[in-house]
């Protein structure tokens, strides 16, 4: 929908150039806050988007330390 497109979008443009702990502080407050306005029926959305950042950035530390463990197995 479009909704979770518009903020996929913000928490994406939130990420750009972000440490992993600085992407652990995004959350749906923060989307909504760029939003400014955001219809009360969509702004969960903001949160999903939020949540999915986390789980990226889990995922890409799992892999990493995974890569780790690899490399130092050598």
């Amino acid at each position: 929908c479009g909704a979770s497109t518009v903020c996929g979008s913000l928490a994406a443009e939130l990420a750009i150039g972000k440490t992993a702990d600085e992407l652990e502080d995004i959350t749906g407050e923060d989307i909504l806050s760029m939003l400014g306005f955001f219809p009360k029926e969509d702004q969960h959305c903001a949160f999903l988007a939020a949540e999915t950042v986390q789980e990226a950035l889990g995922e890409y530390l799992k892999k990493q330390l995974r890569i780790t463990s690899e490399t130092k197995a050598i």
